[in-house]
């Protein structure tokens, strides 16, 4: 995939390289509008999750400028626990961009200098090489958040894990916004209840074509797998049951993220 792989390397440097991308996982309680930019990796045969963090370890130092410099919300190295996908070796692991805008822009020249003082385009080039030798991408997703709700402390280092159910209507053009108002309503009681650090539901933009399996998403953030035998777990798959059908389940594992600088 050569041109999602030049997307996926290029998209941080703003003056060097610019690209339209969306990302969203808020850390706020409040609800804000932002994008999700999925970026699928599948690894080269032979290798391991812990070949691909040298390479994710050094773009997040890009991406953590680029936060810092209020650029980005957020960048994310998610690594995949559990699938219901029947291509279980698709791809291995999915890192995230966060953004407030469809278009955005990376870390300036002068955050790139501190990085890689004047080395900066030999060092990116190398960067790219081995991020292609370690774990090409494989596919890309922009998604929308449309709801959120978290609990006031919530971080990705206290949420270790999320469990993301992608669906699609049971009806095709069916209204669903009185089924988003209970989800959002139960998942405020269960981060009242300690059960649940944070949930979301997002739409998908690109690619959405009639033959995507899946529409939307909704996702719970929670410590350990024991959330899952709790019984707000099973009245919140209940209340999906109407108007979704869940077509696929995944867990995932925070492995490295990027921190909001303190105000």
């Amino acid at each position: 995939m050569p041109f999602l792989s030049f997307i996926r390397n290029t998209i941080f440097l703003s003056g060097f390289f610019l690209a339209c991308v969306s990302g969203a996982i808020a850390q706020s309680k409040a609800p804000v509008k932002t994008y999700t930019f999925l970026i699928y990796h599948k690894l080269n045969p032979g290798l391991t999750i812990q070949d691909a963090l040298p390479v994710e370890r050094e773009w997040k130092k890009i991406n953590q400028a680029a936060v810092d410099e209020g650029k980005l919300e957020g960048w994310y190295m998610t690594v995949k626990q559990f699938t219901s996908n029947p291509n279980q070796t698709e791809y291995d692991y999915v890192t995230k961009i966060v953004s407030r805008e469809m278009a955005i822009k990376g870390a300036s020249p002068e955050a790139m200098t501190r990085i890689y003082g004047d080395s900066i385009q030999a060092k990116m080039a190398d960067l790219q090489r081995r991020d292609r030798a370690t774990a090409p991408v494989v596919k890309m997703e922009i998604w929308e958040t449309m709801e959120d709700t978290f609990a006031p402390a919530f971080a990705p280092g206290s949420s270790n894990l999320m469990i993301i159910d992608r669906m699609r209507r049971r009806n095709p053009g069916a209204d669903y916004q009185s089924s988003l108002s209970q989800m959002k309503r139960l998942g405020e009681e269960r981060i009242k209840q300690n059960t649940l650090l944070g949930w979301d539901f997002s739409a998908l933009l690109i690619p959405n074509g009639s033959e995507k399996e899946y529409e939307f998403s909704t996702t719970n953030y929670v410590s350990t797998m024991n959330a899952v035998a709790d019984p707000s777990y099973k009245q919140s798959r209940t209340q999906l049951a109407p108007t979704f059908d869940v077509v696929r389940q995944e867990v995932y594992r925070f492995q490295e993220y990027t921190t909001k600088p303190n105000p």
